[in-house]
């Protein structure tokens, strides 16, 4: 009987480390898998960026192409115009800008497949060879050189290159989608999956008697935390990847942290626009006062060492020199493709309080890295965003972006009957000034005349570069007069740029305002356009207004165009 009795007790305990060890297993490929499919899919987003990045380069040589021959065809048209041989140049710059990288590598034309490089090269060819005979003034020979050189063929082929090209970007584009939303409902199923296992083998384990029950709850209470724990963390990944900016992504984590780590407080700090420091951004279950505005790069030795690090509340441990106060700090460095983004802290205090923090070291590590992925996505985003919207050379708004915001200006006014001004700038003499100082010298001055414009704008108001040394300022719930005066104190500001630049700087204006002097969008601009050379004819360096209709009446305030 004893030797049976051990025999049983023995086979007893065999099954229930098989049992544990069964348990165990599952949690840990629940989280590898989970850890696994985060970093799949943060792989698979970022070959999307490079996609899309890839997309806008194709398209950009494309409209850089494009450009360069409307450019040759209005040096043909008006050979008499300098400012299209200046325009010829910009475009040939840009076009050469983007090199071959972007250019089909294959084109058809004649029914024959050559290189995308070379018909780009033989179209650089014969542009050259129009804008020689332009600048020699033989139009006729440049025509005949442009109809000779097969543009418009060479062209229709380097289109559709071009668009076959997007089409394979498109279509690498879907697929990587379809791979990641794929995966990402292979590991909620995995996980699922998981737990059903894992409650099947606590509900076996049961009949092994009443001291089991208890680890078998406390295991299924460890799964199932592990299991919320994981899909709040890819809900929490999915959330942020529709984020807009920073507060959309800090409402996101404080609203998650709070969820998954009650009882903490916490913190994030991420780069300022020097990036010489963190700044505070947001912060949760715990009183803000007791923070930092900003924590130095060489205050903290998380961000010093690239690993997290404890700040006990006892001084007994090495502390960041910025802490201070009753709390433990656990302070975990944001990475994101090798780098560092900000700061987050996760804060408790009283008896337990390191070990505690201890305990949530991995589930914060995995808060911080979905935020990061988040940051750096925002900090793409804000790039591409940038770059699509503003003037490279004095940061204002681009024409694209003017004419689709002043569309929406002035719908806005006709919903809330109020008053649109707008307000045209032409620098005075700005060839001259190229001429006798270097586009350098013009550049600089057009970058200053930005900033002067910038500085003196309300929040509302909108700077774009309308094209070359023209600009324009869109000015909501603004009448006439306010926009004359305002107009008026942008010239004196303009005129004063002259002494720190070396050179006499000037500028006219053009002011225009729906309804008082214009019906509409696109008759405001031509209006405003009008006062402009009003004020050229008139001497220049002054502020000309659009005219009121007769009687001083009001025109009726057009919605759209």
């Amino acid at each position: 009987m004893d030797n049976a009795s051990q025999h049983h007790r023995t086979a007893t305990l065999l099954a229930r480390m098989t049992s544990t060890a069964a348990v165990v297993t599952l949690i840990a490929i629940m989280l590898t898998l989970t850890i696994a499919g985060v970093l799949y899919v943060a792989s698979l987003q970022h070959a999307q960026s490079a996609v899309r990045e890839e997309t806008r380069l194709v398209r950009m040589t494309r409209q850089a192409m494009m450009e360069l021959d409307r450019a040759v065809l209005r040096m043909m048209n008006t050979p008499q115009d300098p400012a299209d041989a200046l325009a010829y140049g910009r475009s040939a710059t840009k076009l050469d800008s983007f090199g071959s990288t972007h250019l089909p590598p294959t084109v058809r034309r004649d029914g024959v497949d050559v290189s995308g490089a070379a018909t780009l090269a033989s179209l650089r060819s014969v542009w050259d060879d129009v804008f020689r005979k332009t600048e020699a003034r033989t139009p006729d020979l440049a025509r005949e050189a442009y109809e000779a050189g097969g543009v418009d063929r060479d062209i229709a082929a380097l289109i559709a290159g071009f668009a076959a090209t997007l089409d394979v970007y498109e279509l690498r584009y879907g697929e990587l989608q379809g791979t990641i939303d794929r995966t990402i409902a292979l590991c909620l199923a995995g996980q699922l999956l998981t737990g059903l296992i894992s409650i099947a083998a606590f509900l076996l384990a049961a009949r092994r008697g009443s001291r089991e029950a208890n680890a078998r709850a406390a295991a299924m209470a460890s799964a199932d935390a592990a299991r919320e724990h994981t899909l709040r963390l890819f809900e929490m990944t999915d959330i942020l990847q529709s984020a807009a900016d920073h507060a959309d992504a800090n409402a996101v984590l404080r609203a998650t942290a709070t969820e998954l780590l009650p009882g903490f407080g916490g913190a994030l700090y991420v780069f300022n626009n020097s990036r010489d420091r963190l700044s505070l951004s947001t912060f949760w279950g715990m009183d803000g006062d007791s923070l930092d505005d900003h924590i130095g790069l060489q205050q903290c030795w998380a961000l010093k060492r690239g690993k997290p690090h404890m700040n006990g509340a006892d001084g007994r441990k090495l502390c960041c020199e910025h802490h201070h106060g009753p709390d433990f700090a656990l302070e975990i460095p944001m990475i994101a493709r090798g780098e560092i983004l900000g700061l987050m802290q996760i804060h408790a205090n009283g008896a337990g309080a390191e070990a505690s923090l201890e305990g949530v070291r991995k589930l914060g590590s995995a808060l911080s890295d979905a935020m990061s992925l988040a940051l750096a996505n925002l900090g793409l985003r804000d790039k591409l965003r940038s770059q699509a919207l503003r003037d490279p050379l004095t940061g204002l708004y681009n024409r694209r972006y003017m004419e689709d915001t002043l569309e929406r200006v002035v719908r806005l006014a006709a919903r809330e009957k109020s008053e649109v001004s707008l307000v045209m700038i032409d620098l005075d003499h700005f060839k001259r000034l190229n001429d006798n100082y270097g586009h350098a010298k013009g550049d600089a001055v057009l970058r200053d005349t930005a900033s002067l414009i910038i500085n003196n704008l309300r929040e509302s108001d909108v700077a774009c570069r309308y094209g070359g040394e023209e600009l324009l300022v869109i000015l909501p719930q603004c009448g006439l007069e306010m926009a004359a005066a305002k107009a008026e104190k942008l010239r004196a500001g303009i005129e004063q740029l002259s002494e720190p630049n070396g050179a006499q700087v000037s500028a006219s204006f053009g002011v225009a305002c729906i309804p008082a002097t214009s019906e509409g969008a696109r008759d405001a601009l031509a209006a405003a356009d009008a006062a402009l050379y009003e004020a050229k004819q008139a001497g220049r360096n002054r502020v000309a207004r659009a005219p009121v209709p007769k009687g001083g009446e009001t025109l009726k305030l057009a919605a759209a165009e």
